[in-house]
């Protein structure tokens, strides 16, 4: 059986030269050797088109010069900076390939004991990598593919930055207005931030009565629909408030900014999921994955967003290496670890994607639960999974589900339906 190393191998044609790319923000360092690892050709380009032309020109003469038959790049891909240059190569069907920058730098360590570090060692290392077959077979997203992830990338940002902002919110209430948490379970819900945009102090909420606090808000925000018993519940609390009063006005001012960026980073996730929805909808995968009983739009959209399309993938395997929920072993001197943990050597963001929807599984689809109750509840012999664990497995099941369904192109039939059915 061919290896995974010998078919990568086999992807560096023979009398290709190798140009690593050491991609910056302003320049990028490139160093082009051939296969014998003699180093040709050190220089810099600016990161725009004019000078990818130049490093497109540059790569010419230096075929010319050392009679190759081609030229493959190296690209590092650290950070978001090698998009561009990775686009431009694609679109004039030049060939390249992705380095990965942990690869990089521990290899570069293991060879340079003296630490040296320098925009053209990277560039060197990278193409020496691709020679030995350590880099990484990357396809770029095109299409509705490409506006799923920017879509899904934006909506993971929003919601981080709601949670940051809710949790903001909750660490100023808790010296401010202790009792608020108390009566609203929710923060961020609407009646809140109504009341927190335009009277969070509690001695000002005391000094009026339940009548004119509730007028006071309603006049502020006379469209959604505010909990009065919620309003007069807080008006209560705060007769008898412990929240600090000194510099109430300058925390009232924060926390009223801070309940409009609430509010504004509501209704922007609201927009993107309507975006998401779209997108998915408009996507044939979407509608195989939408099917399994517990997977909701969005979380079908980070799927086809953070794995691109499934069939190009040979296996299901390289989705759960993709997203680093394979679990590992770890030996030495003849010892191993009792459990098995995940690698964690992959996407966070695919990871995190099918973790919460391994829980929604395992609390709506029975076909799940039932699969999970068999493997925490097996004998001590077989090694029963824990919690987490169930979880993690339950994640790449649904991994293998995913790549089966679209492979196959066909719905999710539960396994009682599939009995009723034949």
């Amino acid at each position: 059986m061919e290896s995974t190393r010998a078919r990568k191998l086999k992807q560096v044609p023979v009398g290709y030269l190798i140009a690593g790319v050491d991609p910056h923000k302003k320049k990028h360092a490139v160093v082009v050797i051939g296969q014998d690892l003699v180093v040709h050709s050190k220089f810099k380009v600016l990161n725009s088109r004019q000078g990818y032309e130049e490093l497109l020109e540059r790569a010419r003469w230096q075929m010319m010069a050392t009679g190759s038959r081609g030229i493959i790049f190296a690209i590092e891909a650290g950070g978001h900076l090698w998009r561009n240059l990775a686009y431009f190569l694609e679109e004039r069907g030049i060939p390249f390939r992705l380095i990965n920058p942990f690869t990089l730098k521990r290899w570069r360590e293991g060879r340079d004991l003296n630490r040296l570090k320098n925009d053209y060692r990277d560039a060197e290392v990278a193409a020496e990598l691709l020679r030995t077959g350590e880099f990484t077979e990357t396809r770029l997203v095109q299409g509705t593919y490409a506006e799923l992830r920017a879509a899904y990338n934006a909506y993971r940002r929003l919601v981080k930055d709601r949670a940051r902002s809710l949790n903001l919110l909750k660490g100023l209430l808790d010296g401010l207005f202790p009792e608020f948490c108390q009566v609203f379970n929710d923060p961020a819900g609407k009646t809140a931030l109504a009341m927190l945009s335009l009277c969070p102090v509690p001695r000002a909420i005391a000094g009026m009565t339940a009548d004119e606090f509730v007028d006071t808000i309603r006049g502020g925000y006379p469209k959604p629909r505010l909990k009065l018993r919620k309003l007069r519940a807080l008006h209560n609390a705060a007769q008898t408030s412990i929240g600090i009063q000194s510099g109430t006005k300058s925390l009232s001012i924060e926390l009223s900014l801070l309940a409009q960026r609430l509010r504004l980073g509501g209704q922007q996730i609201e927009e993107v999921e309507e975006r998401l929805v779209g997108l998915v909808d408009s996507m044939k995968d979407g509608e195989y994955l939408l099917s399994v009983r517990g997977l909701s739009y969005v979380t079908v959209a980070g799927l086809l967003a953070e794995l691109g399309p499934l069939r190009s993938y040979q296996n299901a395997k390289q989705l759960i290496k993709m997203a680093g929920s394979n679990p590992i072993e770890s030996e030495s001197a003849g010892k191993r670890r009792s459990r098995t943990p995940m690698s964690k050597k992959g996407r966070p963001g695919l990871r995190w994607c099918i973790w919460t929807a391994a829980i929604s599984l395992l609390r709506h689809n029975s076909d799940f639960r039932s699969w999970a109750r068999m493997r925490r509840e097996r004998p001590a012999y077989d090694h029963p999974l824990k919690a987490r664990e169930v979880v993690g497995a339950a994640g790449n099941r649904l991994l293998r589900l995913a790549y089966a369904l679209i492979k196959k192109q066909t719905s999710y039939r539960m396994p009682q339906m599939a009995e009723v059915a034949s």
